[in-house]
């Protein structure tokens, strides 16, 4: 009894199973662990002001917090900055995504150049590409032409980048229809 019991058991878990891969209600991540995952993007600025004209105006990313920080902040740690540096922390929402980006305001040091060759680069998804890329030309922003090319997936996209006013590599590019 107790044999056959557990035969029927197995029968059902097995058909479970099989009903949840083949409906795709489970796949092999379901239960994995989650290893990382990207929260935010953090550059620092000179002036918060400033950024925020390119990320939050022309970019279309609203505030979700502007704050200073105490002089215990992790920041200093973190970005190798001396105790005299005063810090201002901006996160930004980008869409639906809280806190996806942010800005920290260095005062009181100067920050290192940028030039050179690029050590990294933010990639953003943006819409309405043609008019960002005239408002950052409008700003007097270094940029590159509108280059155009195809996905891995097979879909058009748009592209420029443009070096912000601290020297950061940004690339803005659009899906199209």
């Amino acid at each position: 009894m107790r044999n056959t019991l557990i035969r029927e058991l197995k029968h059902i878990a097995f058909a479970l199973v099989f009903f949840f891969i083949s409906n795709g209600i489970y796949s092999h991540n379901v239960l994995a662990e989650k290893n990382s995952d990207l929260k935010r993007v953090n550059l620092l600025v000179s002036d918060l002001e400033q950024a925020l004209r390119i990320y939050k105006d022309t970019l279309g990313m609203t505030v979700f917090e502007i704050s200073k920080s105490p002089l215990d902040s992790y920041s200093y740690p973190v970005f190798n900055l001396p105790k005299q540096a005063q810090i201002r922390f901006a996160t930004l929402n980008i869409g639906e995504d809280k806190r996806a980006f942010a800005l920290t305001e260095i005062k009181n040091v100067d920050l290192p150049s940028n030039e050179g060759i690029r050590m990294s680069t933010v990639v953003i998804s943006v819409s309405g590409l043609n008019d960002k890329y005239n408002k950052i030309g409008s700003m007097g922003l270094s940029r590159t032409e509108i280059d155009r090319d195809i996905t891995p997936e097979g879909k058009s996209f748009s592209e420029f980048s443009f070096i912000d006013y601290d020297g950061h590599l940004i690339v803005l590019y659009e899906i199209e229809d």
